[in-house]
């Protein structure tokens, strides 16, 4: 290690964005119930389970229960070290004692919200499960943060439990076997097997971590062979926190250079200028961006597990280029994931024009983002600051201050950054510190960088992405002044410079409209169509547009309709053209929707009161669908306007097959019957049904029905729009 990070308990967030973040998840800590969480595990075990289930990823029937619970206590004892939350502590130890009796009662060593024949149908490979070693990690992860944060030793004895149980499970399993069950997501099982050996020294628990260590993936990366385009990516992240583990616990080199190219081939090949990665949970291929925007991008785990990567690869060597990774995603990605108001949180951050975040809600949402989520927010302190025996290194501007007893000091850091540009330190000694500041200077710091001791210029030159050296001695009371000006600048697709993001410094700036795809000016200079406005901090305004727009920094964005990559174009050109078509056509159907649903929105298909039999949801190009399998069905309420003739438009993919024939009803009244056989290989396409008056007249809204025939699928449809006549021509 080149250097060591600060734990959590050293370092303080003070007043700022992070630390009203913190608090807002701080607040969905207490508030949850612990009956509540702890009902599936119960049940599982046959003991007594008062209070209500969870909903969400956390219902009973869901395959994955357990996993927020899990999360949960690792937020727990990541709170407890972030702010010294003695009542979380209470909280998540007493958990931890339940889940132990659930433990007992399952014969000693075996731990889930689900039964032991999951693991049957895994191993048999008949049906498995959705992800089960996922979530036995983050059970075993939550044990072991409760024991090394907050000292709970029953919390290693359960985990001690779970390691043996696994491990007779596993002996016994074929090599042939086994490389099939690494194709079910499997988490950070390495990572905490490693992190549980690191603590034991017992060569069982790293021996099982060892078969986590997944070859068919890490062994090209070793190689230095891009192997990412389009599997799924939180997959994969956790397995190369695993090898950082290895490399750090065992120095088997390989493991390094797989975890260092890797996190070259997500952050300079398939990372948007958020510093967040993915579209539909999966990756692209390299630098091939700019068709990938949609309501799914950047999943929130992916940006979590990225940071916790880069995390790694600064302590082994402060790479300024690390720095710049870590603070980007920290500011964009992380904070923007979260409305502080209510604590809640967001599966993904859509990037394309025209979208809107989705939160999820306290008790039924619950989805993987949620787990990560309450995790990210309880360690915003971590990262801020690294250590050796004789340099700090501050990586992020955020108002904190961090202990450092080996030196006698406690190092304040005071700022309102982003809002100033920024930073000051102020040095609490109890003797003379002999240490030198190493401090982030960003790639975005192109202006050049001042700096003053108690209130002195000194001389100083540091370029865009590096580190700016600042020698002691210190005495109390010292004070560093470090000023960045921030500039405006875009951040290009690569593969399509026309189609770039706005950004300020490391903040990536959002378009508030529901209805702007486009601008016209010089796509290189963000200058050219922007400018910010003196009288609001970080607020800014086009020029020259048709409207003129504000743009704020995304991870400000709660319930505004935004953008965050747009096509600027010159004005006049054949570009410009075919863009002011397709908007013009935008706003005339826009005009025309009296309702609109989208698939994979939950909040919007509760709203729309959705219900159905054998109906799913996942991604596709961007875009979710939604159908009904096994002759199943699903319906929507839709509002409708009782004396217009009404048209329902339903999207669906192309390339459907093999052939899916189903009826669409309204108000139990067939409208038309629909077969689905590669009508557009390639594409999306739109079918527009006539709505027959008798259906709606006299009312406000109608139940739409998909209904596939016997044997058959119905769907999927990627939206469903109902659609008034359009107005005349005037």
């Amino acid at each position: 290690m080149a250097v060591k990070t600060f734990g959590l308990a050293q370092v303080r967030l003070v007043d700022g964005p992070c630390k009203t973040a913190q608090e807002a998840n701080r607040r969905y800590l207490h508030e949850l119930d612990v009956d509540r969480l702890l009902y599936t595990f119960r049940k599982n075990a046959n003991l007594p389970a008062p209070g209500e289930p969870l909903g969400g990823w956390e219902a009973p029937t869901c395959e994955v229960r357990g996993h927020f619970v899990a999360h949960y206590l690792t937020a727990c004892a990541l709170m407890y070290a972030s702010a010294g939350d003695e009542a979380l502590k209470t909280k998540a130890g007493g958990m931890v004692a339940e889940l132990a009796k659930c433990q007992q009662a399952l014969g000693g060593d075996y731990l889930s919200a689900y039964p032991e024949s999951f693991w049957d149908r895994l191993e048999s490979m008949q049906g498995p499960p959705w992800a089960p070693y996922y979530v036995m990690h983050k059970i075993m992860a939550g044990m072991f943060d409760m024991y090394t944060l907050c000292g709970n030793a029953q919390a290693l004895d359960v985990l001690k439990g779970m390691a043996s149980y696994f491990k007779r499970r596993i002996d016994k399993i074929s090599i042939y076997q086994w490389d099939q069950i690494l194709g079910v997501e499997f988490g950070g099982m390495a990572e905490v097997l490693y992190d549980l050996y690191s603590v034991t020294k017992d060569p069982d628990h790293r021996d099982l971590a060892h078969k986590f260590d997944k070859a068919a993936f890490l062994g090209p990366l070793a190689l230095q062979h891009d192997n990412l385009s389009r599997i799924h990516a939180n997959t994969h992240i956790p397995e190369i926190v695993g090898a950082a583990r290895r490399y750090e616990l065992l120095g088997e080199a390989p493991y390094r250079t797989a975890v260092e190219f890797f996190w070259d081939r997500v952050v300079s090949a398939r990372t948007y200028a958020t510093g967040g990665t993915s579209n539909s949970e999966f990756w692209p291929d390299p630098n091939a961006l700019a068709n990938t925007l949609s309501i799914q991008n950047q999943e929130s785990c992916t940006s979590y597990n990225m940071l916790r990567v880069t995390r790694h690869l600064i302590c082994w060597n402060p790479d300024p280029r690390c720095a710049d990774y870590y603070e980007r995603t920290y500011f964009n990605s992380i904070l923007g994931t979260q409305n502080p108001s209510t604590g809640m949180l967001t599966y993904f951050t859509p990037l394309a024009p025209g979208n809107v975040k989705s939160f999820g809600t306290p008790y039924d949402s619950f989805w993987c983002c949620y787990g990560t989520g309450i995790e990210s927010f309880a360690k915003l302190g971590d990262s801020i600051y690294f250590h050796n025996d004789d340099d700090l290194y501050v990586n992020l501007f955020v108002a904190s201050e961090v202990n450092w007893p080996e030196h006698g000091v406690r190092i304040e850091q005071e700022t309102r950054f982003p809002e100033d540009e920024g930073t000051a330190f102020i040095i609490h000694a109890t003797r003379r510190a002999r240490f030198a500041f190493n401090i982030h200077v960003p790639y975005w710091a192109v202006s050049g960088v001042t700096v003053t001791v108690n209130g002195k210029p000194i001389d100083v030159s540091a370029a865009p992405s590096s580190y700016l050296h600042i020698d002691g001695p210190w005495r109390d009371s010292d004070r560093i002044e470090v000023r960045m000006p921030m500039s405006l600048h875009v951040h290009p697709m690569p593969d399509n410079p026309n189609l770039v993001a706005a950004m300020y410094g490391p903040l990536v700036l959002a378009g508030i409209s529901p209805e702007k795809r486009y601008f016209l000016g010089d796509a290189s200079d963000a200058g050219s169509w922007l400018r910010k406005k003196q009288d609001k901090p970080l607020i800014f305004r086009t020029t020259g547009q048709k409207p003129d727009i504000d743009f704020m920094p995304l991870n400000r964005v709660i319930d505004e309709t935004y953008g965050v990559y747009w096509e600027v174009v010159k004005e006049g050109g054949e570009r410009h053209r075919e863009l002011a078509a397709e908007e013009e056509a935008r706003r005339r159907l826009e005009a025309r929707i009296v309702d609109r649903v989208t698939p994979g929105n939950e909040a919007l298909e509760k709203a729309h009161h959705i219900q159905g039999k054998n109906t799913q949801s996942g991604p596709h190009m961007g875009r979710n669908w939604r159908h009904a399998a096994d002759g199943g069905w699903w319906t929507w309420t839709m509002k409708v306007l009782p004396d217009l003739p009404m048209t329902l438009r339903c999207t669906y993919w192309g390339n459907d097959v093999p052939p899916r024939t189903f009826d669409i009803l309204i108000n139990d009244r067939l409208i038309a019957t629909q077969s689905l056989n590669r009508d557009k290989p390639g594409d999306f396409f739109e079918v527009d049904y006539p709505v027959p008056p008798k259906a709606t007249h006299d009312k406000q809204e109608v139940t739409v029905k998909f209904q596939a025939h016997e044997g058959n699928t119905a769907g999927g449809v990627f939206e469903c729009l109902t659609l008034k006549p359009e107005a005349p021509a005037k």
